[in-house]
């Protein structure tokens, strides 16, 4: 089962209400850190990958003994921001507006999206006949 967080558009005249938003580990970030945070919008966090490399690129020319150590520089923060980048793209959503209203769990998005809008009509229905 995977956990999804529900947010709430802060502008009631968009199309889009919730949004169901994935937590965990993203393997997509492990591979392809860089084209994850500029995909996602996450600009700042690009920056430093950026910056990151180039450091990395520095010990690797200029330190040639130490590129069995290396690998270990590249690995580790690697798995951390594969771990984190969820968590980065969800604080982008609060500070643009958006509200956590929610957590919801399900073998796939749509399940997630079935249980929550099922669960949110039960309570507007028990809401109804109070």
């Amino acid at each position: 089962m995977k956990f999804y967080s529900i947010f709430e558009n802060p502008n009631v005249l968009s199309q889009d209400i919730h949004i169901f938003h994935r937590e965990g580990f993203s393997f997509f970030a492990l591979i392809f850190p860089l084209l994850f945070s500029i995909f996602n919008g996450l600009w700042i966090v690009s920056i430093y990958i950026i910056l990151y490399f180039f450091i990395l690129i520095y010990l690797f020319i200029f330190f040639e003994s130490l590129n069995s150590i290396i690998f270990i520089f590249i690995l580790f923060p690697h798995i951390m921001f594969s771990f984190e980048a969820r968590d980065f793209q969800k604080n982008s959503l609060i500070k643009k507006g958006w509200r956590n209203i929610g957590f919801v769990m399900g073998r796939n998005q749509l399940e997630a999206e079935i249980r929550f809008y099922n669960l949110s009509n039960q309570i507007t229905i028990n809401k109804e006949k109070e």
